[in-house]
């Protein structure tokens, strides 16, 4: 959202933002009246993301290029004086582009005053059924995506390119594609007319919002709030956002709450954390959409956080069986296998956006004694590459096996299901080791903590990241710690360094480090839960199950 000649202008990124969060549209609209300075965020993590997708354009542009196809190449940057007429001339310049008949417009430019956009890419289509006002051809929009499958925001983007080519070529084309990442540079093409009714629709709410006749913007906005959305990783007023939560103590704070419990909540007057937290129940009538135990189980996490805040610590309960019952030994410390002197604590680091495909990079693993084995997915001469990932990996699972042979009671723990998920991807990437992994999995040989940890007990933490446990266990990291997107920028950085600047960069010591702290961690947090079970023991006078002991085979 934009003023070029002293009038707002919108983009479909504009129209994405109004869908997937009505506040960001509304703090938008704030900063382009004056009311509010945009903030500018420094996000290492999208400047990776962003560089990415510009090599995903232009290999695709090469593509073209090396298939003989004539391309024009639309220029329309420059700087903020003059913009409007410069914008105006790229328009012209698509137009007549399209009425020469080239095989693609790259970068292509649309602009009618009040609507803005950039299409990666126009691609000629030779049609007699449905020609162009220049002939038997049309083009059609192509836009290269990171994401391995089509998302709904890339389609709505798209459409709102091809509202404004429908206008410039005088006919609607039949189809769209989305040249997606991945090493398959596969496109995927879908039919124009199965969308834009819903764009249109889309288009006129957000136009009733932002248009002439919409109620003028206010700061704070006074009809909207910042719900967390999936769209504020990405947003600019993510920080503010959380603030503003913050200070009103909202109910998004509460560790596993949904956003349909929050709105069922708020609409029975419980709008904030410590009104939750001092809710008493049950509720008569019952919450809309929420069963009595669900109700009880956010109620009960509110209430430990209030006290956890007044009492200016982290405070942990156990659960316990109701009163006569059994500890079910399939659920929470329960499912805790006995400690082994051939245990191992496992954690994987991996770049989602190297090589087309991704990179695990590092695998580490840790003994019980502190023995550290780092299995790096490098060659010989320091660089990384999918064939060292595959002998990375097979140098891990040949490391467990032979660990679960001299060990048979031996357990791998990790924090969260990345760890088997990628053992699984990894093993259908490179075809190796399919026997081995699937002894690991499916034997039982890998046991998730957190698992344990939101089965048995709850904390006053805002979210059960290991991170945000620590301070239970008294874990101490040896680096700064840093947010989850981190060692991938690291990474990313040092793949951006030259051969001469690689090996004194320390980067990758950092990495490691980083790692090492994570499965130092899984320990600490593996032995704190131990003690839990004979404080388990004790409140409830039964000795807490174990699982059923592993089949070696």
């Amino acid at each position: 959202m934009q003023k070029i000649d002293g009038r707002p202008v919108y983009s479909a990124s504009d129209l994405v933002g109004y869908l997937a969060c009505e506040h960001l549209t509304a703090l938008e609209r704030a900063a382009l009246d004056g009311l509010i300075t945009r903030p500018e965020v420094v996000d290492p993590e999208l400047d990776v993301l962003q560089r990415r997708g510009d090599e995903h354009e232009k290999r695709y542009l090469a593509e073209l290029e090396a298939a003989g196809l004539e391309v024009a190449v639309i220029e329309s940057d420059g700087p903020a004086e003059g913009r409007g007429e410069r914008l105006r001339l790229a328009t012209a310049a698509t137009w007549a582009a399209m009425a020469r008949g080239v095989d693609v417009v790259y970068q292509a430019t649309f602009f009618d005053g009040r609507w803005l956009g950039y299409a990666d890419f126009l691609i000629k289509v030779e049609s007699r059924d449905r020609p162009s006002l220049w002939g038997a051809y049309h083009y059609e929009v192509a836009d290269t995506k990171l994401a391995r499958h089509v998302k709904a925001s890339a389609v709505l983007q798209i459409c709102s390119y091809i509202d404004q080519l429908t206008e410039m070529q005088g006919a609607e084309p039949v189809n769209l594609r989305v040249v997606l990442g991945g090493s398959a540079h596969a496109t995927a093409t879908l039919r124009v007319a199965d969308y834009m009714a819903y764009y249109r629709a889309a288009k006129r709410r957000f136009e009733a919002t932002v248009g002439d006749e919409a109620p003028a913007a206010t700061y704070p906005p006074a009809s909207t709030y910042p719900e967390p959305v999936e769209h504020c990783r990405v947003c600019r007023w993510d920080v503010a956002c959380q603030l503003r939560r913050r200070q009103d103590d909202h109910l998004s704070l509460v560790a596993g709450i949904s956003r349909r419990q929050r709105r069922a909540l708020v609409d029975r007057g419980v709008a904030t954390v410590e009104a939750l937290g001092e809710l008493p129940l049950p509720m008569t009538p019952g919450l809309d959409g929420t069963s009595p135990p669900a109700l009880e189980r956010v109620r009960e996490q509110a209430r430990i956080q209030v006290e956890g805040r007044r009492e200016g610590r982290i405070k942990y309960e156990l659960f316990l069986p109701p009163a006569g019952e059994p500890i079910n030994p399939e659920r929470g410390l329960a499912t805790l296998p006995p400690p082994s002197p051939g245990d191992l604590f496992f954690d994987i680091e991996g770049d989602p956006y190297a090589f087309e495909d991704g990179l695990e990079y590092l695998f580490g693993v840790m003994e019980v004694d502190g023995s550290w084995h780092p299995f790096w997915a490098t060659e010989a001469d320091g660089t990384f590459s999918l064939d060292a990932e595959k002998q990375a990996f097979e140098q891990l699972v040949d490391f467990v096996a032979a660990r679960l042979d001299a060990y048979p009671d031996a357990h791998v723990y990790h924090y969260a299901p990345y760890e088997p998920t990628a053992l699984k991807r990894l093993m259908g990437r490179h075809g190796t080791r399919e026997d081995e992994v699937d002894r690991l999995l499916r034997g039982g040989a890998m046991v998730d903590l957190l698992r344990a940890v939101r089965q048995g007990l709850r904390a006053s933490v805002e979210s059960y990241s290991i991170k945000k446990l620590e301070p239970l266990y008294e874990f101490r990291r040896s680096v700064e710690l840093r947010d989850a997107g981190s060692s991938i920028v690291e990474f990313e950085r040092f793949l951006q360094l030259s051969d001469e600047e690689r090996p004194s960069s320390g980067l990758l010591a950092e990495i490691e480090a980083y790692n090492h702290d994570d499965v130092r961690s899984n320990q600490a947090l593996r032995d704190w839960l131990e003690a839990r079970r004979g404080e388990l023991a004790l409140l409830t006078g039964q000795e807490v199950p174990r699982p059923a002991t592993r089949d070696p085979e």
